[in-house]
């Protein structure tokens, strides 16, 4: 599968659609995550979102751009955790490994309120 439609796949299914399942298929056996707030492994990561699904129904990230470099990828995006309270700009780089994302790193910009939905920022 291309990088880009693995990102996209994966993005729509699982931070848009809330589907924990499908970490299975777009993240390897050994997934490393790198952020300090999300425990390690795919294991970690599914139960690390469902809690925040779980207080976030309208949790989604929207892609706006995505780069690839070899087997790296680069997603920049909007992220909205609260509609009106919590949204965020996110950059989220992953190592793709044999069609799987198999790393990943993320940061992540909080909004004020007054930069919401701003179409500049893209």
């Amino acid at each position: 599968m291309e990088h880009i439609t693995l990102v996209r796949e994966f993005f729509d299914a699982f931070f848009c659609q809330h589907k924990i399942s499908a970490a299975e298929e777009y993240l390897s056996k050994d997934y490393v995550q790198h952020d300090y707030d999300v425990p390690p492994g795919r294991d970690g990561f599914k139960e690390h979102f469902k809690k925040i699904f779980s207080m976030f129904p309208s949790f989604r990230v929207e892609v706006k751009h995505i780069i690839v470099d070899g087997d790296m990828v680069v997603v920049h995006g909007y992220g909205v955790t609260k509609p009106g309270e919590i949204e965020v700009l996110v950059a989220d780089i992953y190592r793709v490994e044999d069609g799987r994302l198999a790393e990943h790193w993320g940061v992540i910009q909080p909004l004020p309120q007054e930069q919401f939905g701003n179409p500049r920022l893209f």
